[in-house]
């Protein structure tokens, strides 16, 4: 595990998701940025931060979780059979793109806003997670990163 590569890798992607929720939010003029919606979520479970925290607090959010998916992802390339590869990524995205609704599903009653689609917001998390995945994997591949390559060079 290399946690610098991990760590870029997490940042492209959680960009990239991101600035696909912003031209979303801008194009169809509904509110679907994350680490805004982090930002509800923080309140709605009682972590009120003041100052320049509110404000990036979203965003330290947003990333921590993009780090953590980067991990389970390298995790189950690497300690499953699961390939590493375009496919697995897409499939990852679907997995964590319909876990992404649950969990926004069962958050929304305690951080619920009224400038909030539900629905819309829903689809949007949906495809961002497919680009958040795909993203990783092509950062892999740049990096010429091979999540198994350990793994192989012991058997």
């Amino acid at each position: 595990m290399n946690l610098l590569k991990l760590a870029i890798a997490a940042f492209s992607a959680t960009n990239l998701m991101t600035t696909f929720s912003y031209l979303l939010s801008a194009s169809y003029k509904k509110l679907f940025k994350e680490p805004v919606m982090m930002n509800f979520i923080l309140e709605g479970i009682g972590i009120n931060l003041k100052g320049k925290l509110h404000k990036i607090g979203g965003w330290i959010a947003h990333y921590v979780i993009g780090f953590f998916l980067v991990i389970v992802y390298e995790s189950i390339w690497r300690y499953t059979p699961v390939r590493f590869g375009m496919l697995s990524g897409l499939i990852f995205g679907i997995c964590t793109g319909l876990f992404g609704i649950f969990c926004w599903r069962a958050i929304y009653s305690t951080s619920i806003h009224e400038d909030v689609s539900p629905k819309s917001y829903y689809i949007q998390l949906f495809f961002g997670h497919i680009i958040f995945a795909i993203a990783v994997v092509i950062a892999f591949r740049i990096f010429n990163y091979n999540p198994i390559s350990k793994i192989n060079s012991y058997l």
